[in-house]
């Protein structure tokens, strides 16, 4: 059994303890994350508020640990939806080829063209700000990428000779993108997932920096720093306490990402060995 790569297992530790952070927050926290206390405004880090207190007397560390959450909802949920959009139509793209692959790839170059905090606001200028949207808005701006990956690694395959038997066989085209090509096509596109999931964490922070993403009273990390803004020079730790997590967040999922190329890439895996 090969050996798995050290940057998988630190980044997939982190990456638990995140998780279970988030999930057992509400047992963790020492205090409600939505709490108030006028008497206890900007109180520097001690033993009875461990990263110290906001303008509104709301314990940061327990906005955090709440925050890890919202960020997981939104790195998670933002990339599942950009596989169930982005996977199938990378696969009729680079399976079809022609004039459907065509027009596809003609798409994702548009979208692709806008920077993604841009092509986030225009998905959000329409409706309400909210959490759910926000999910939906950061996976729609990431769907062109899975799009193309999943159409690179088709493209690679459709000329194999398991996919030639399966032509002569008689197979339908949708028994032979689900049962021959995805299988085989999966690991790369396991690999840019778990990276999208970083991106879709900052990019969802950076929504609700700028008020189109969790609204007030969230602790959304993004909305934590943006809400810290005014008082940095006073209570520099109501932002520094979100930034880390996040960073703490962005390491621990590239490590993971990273990884996993390293584990599924047999080329990689020869070098390590040899």
């Amino acid at each position: 059994m090969p050996r798995l790569p050290m940057k998988l297992w630190i980044g997939g530790t982190i990456v638990v303890l995140l998780i279970a952070l988030a999930a057992f927050a509400p047992l963790i926290a020492p205090y409600p994350f939505d709490g108030m206390s006028l008497l206890n405004r900007f109180k520097p880090p001690s033993a009875q508020f461990w990263f110290g207190t906001d303008e509104y007397g709301r314990d940061v560390l327990s906005r955090t640990l709440y925050g890890a959450r919202l960020s997981l909802i939104i790195g998670f949920g933002a990339t599942l939806i950009s596989l169930v959009i982005g996977v199938p139509l990378g696969l009729i793209a680079g399976f079809k080829r022609g004039r459907i692959d065509e027009w596809l790839m003609r798409g994702t170059d548009v979208l692709m063209s806008f920077p993604p905090i841009m092509l986030g606001l225009l998905v959000l200028a329409a409706t309400t700000p909210s959490l759910p949207k926000a999910v939906i808005a950061v996976g729609i701006v990431y769907v062109p990428v899975l799009v193309r990956i999943t159409r690179s690694v088709t493209l690679d395959l459709v000329n194999e000779e398991f996919i030639q038997a399966a032509h002569a066989r008689g197979e339908r085209m949708s028994y032979i993108l689900a049962a021959e090509i995805l299988p085989n096509a999966w690991p790369p596109i396991v690999v840019e997932a778990s990276l999208r999931i970083t991106f879709a964490i900052l990019l969802g922070a950076a929504l609700s920096f700028v008020g189109m993403g969790a609204q007030p009273p969230s602790s959304d990390w993004g909305l934590m720093i943006a809400e810290a803004r005014p008082f940095i020079d006073r209570a520099p730790w109501i932002a520094l306490a979100p930034g880390f997590a996040m960073c703490i967040t962005v390491i621990g999922i590239n490590l993971l990402g990273d990884g996993l190329r390293e584990a599924l890439d047999p080329r990689l895996q020869l070098s390590r060995a040899g």
